[in-house]
C-alpha cells in the first residue's frame, strides 16, 4: 500500500495539472491586458505556423518553439491525415507529399510544455480541418500532448472573460475549429465561425487588401481575424498559390498597419483580435507585426531580435523586424523566388491533375 502511495505521489509531481493560478499582475507579456476581456485584444497570429524549414512550401521561417519565444500566442495549424496508416493527424501544408511537419502530438507538446513553463499565457489555436477529420481524434492528439487539461471552453454568445480570470482557471487554451465541430464530444473544441469571422485570405496584391467579412460569407460574428499574407499566383492547368518570402518585409510593416487601420474604421473602431501573418520575424523601418499590435492594443512595443540568431534572407544577425532588402538579400531573394517555382511545378505535379 505505501509503495502504491509513493508511485501516485511521483507520478503527481511528474505530470503537473491545469490549476488555478493566483491573481496574476502581467497576462501575456503586459500589465495592462490583465483586466481586459479576451475579445478586447489583438494578437500576432502566425498563418499556418507548423510549415517552417528549407523548401519554398513555408510560410513562416522559424519553428514553433522559436515563435513562442519570440512572443506569438496564436497558431494556425492544419489537420490532415496521415498518410502512414495511422491514426494521427498529421500537419501538412496542401499536401503532405509536399511538407509534413510531423503529427500534431508532437507539436502540441511543445504548446504544453510552454504553459507548464509560463503560468501567466493564453494560447489560442485555429485549426483547419483539412480532412473533414473527427473531433475525437483531434482530441486524442491533445490527450497524448498533455493539452486537455488546459483547453477552455467558451459557451456561444456569452462574454469572454479577463485575460487575469482565463489565467486564474487554469484553462489558458482557446482552440477554434472551422469544420466538424461537434461540442457534445469535444466542447472545447470550438465552431471558429460562431465566434470569429476572417477577411479575405487569397491575396497576391499589396495594394489590394480587402476588410470584409469572407469566412464565414456576410456573417460577422464578434471577433475577427485579419488575414495579412501574400501569395505568389502560378497559372497552369490548375492556379497554384506560394508564399511570398521575398516580400515579407514590406508587407509586414507600414503595409500591415495601413491594413488593419482600415479594417479597424470599416468594423465600427472594432480592431482585429487577430492578426495573421507569414514570415512573422520580418519587417522594415522599426515596423513589424508585433509593433503594429501593440499600437492597436495601445501599450507599448520594445524592439528585439526575433528568430534563433541567423537571417533567413540574408545578411549578418538575427531578423530585428525592421528588414531593409540589400544587394546580397537580393541574391538569396531570386534564389527563392526560382525556389518558389520549383514547388509550383511540384504542386501542380501532386494536386494539379
Amino acid at each position: 500500500m505505501k509503495l502504491s502511495l509513493f508511485i501516485l505521489f511521483i507520478a503527481v509531481i511528474s505530470f503537473p495539472s491545469a490549476k488555478a493560478q493566483s491573481t496574476p499582475t502581467v497576462c501575456n507579456g503586459y500589465a495592462e491586458f490583465c483586466n481586459k476581456p479576451y475579445s478586447s485584444i489583438s494578437f500576432v497570429a502566425t498563418h499556418n505556423s507548423y510549415a517552417y524549414g528549407g523548401v519554398p512550401a513555408i510560410n513562416q521561417f522559424f519553428d514553433i518553439s522559436t515563435q513562442l519565444k519570440d512572443g506569438i500566442r496564436v497558431f494556425l495549424l492544419d489537420g490532415h491525415n496521415s498518410t502512414k496508416g495511422t491514426s494521427d493527424i498529421e500537419l501538412c501544408h496542401t499536401d503532405c507529399t509536399l511538407l509534413d511537419t510531423g503529427t500534431a502530438a508532437n507539436t502540441l507538446k511543445i504548446i504544453t510544455s510552454f504553459l507548464q513553463n509560463n503560468p501567466n499565457e493564453v494560447i489560442t489555436i485555429f485549426w483547419e480541418n483539412y480532412d473533414k477529420i473527427d473531433p475525437l481524434r483531434y482530441k486524442a492528439e491533445y490527450d497524448k500532448a498533455g493539452l486537455t487539461q488546459y483547453c477552455r471552453t467558451q459557451p456561444v454568445g456569452s462574454p469572454w472573460p479577463t485575460m487575469a480570470s482565463i489565467i486564474q482557471s487554469g484553462q489558458r487554451v482557446i482552440n477554434f475549429i472551422d469544420t466538424n465541430a461537434n461540442t457534445a464530444t469535444v466542447p472545447w473544441l470550438m465552431p471558429q465561425y460562431s465566434y470569429v469571422f476572417e477577411t479575405p485570405f487569397q491575396n497576391s496584391d499589396p495594394n489590394a487588401w480587402q476588410c470584409t467579412v469572407d469566412r464565414p460569407k456576410n456573417q460577422p460574428q464578434p471577433m475577427y481575424m485579419v488575414n495579412h499574407f501574400l501569395y505568389t499566383i502560378i497559372q497552369g492547368l490548375s492556379t497554384i498559390e506560394v508564399p511570398k518570402p521575398q516580400t515579407a518585409a514590406s508587407t509586414n510593416s507600414d503595409n500591415l498597419n495601413n491594413h488593419v487601420q482600415n479594417c479597424t474604421n470599416i468594423f465600427d473602431d472594432k480592431i482585429p483580435n487577430f492578426v495573421a501573418v507569414d514570415f512573422y520575424d520580418q519587417g522594415q523601418n522599426n515596423v513589424n507585426a508585433f509593433s503594429v499590435v501593440a499600437g492597436l492594443n495601445k501599450v507599448s512595443y520594445t524592439p528585439q531580435n526575433y528568430g534563433n540568431g541567423t537571417n533567413p534572407l540574408g545578411g549578418g544577425g538575427g531578423s530585428t523586424g525592421n528588414k531593409k532588402n540589400s544587394a546580397s538579400d537580393l541574391k538569396v531573394n531570386g534564389i527563392f523566388s526560382a525556389g518558389i517555382a520549383l514547388a509550383g511545378v511540384a504542386i501542380f505535379i501532386i494536386i494539379g491533375l
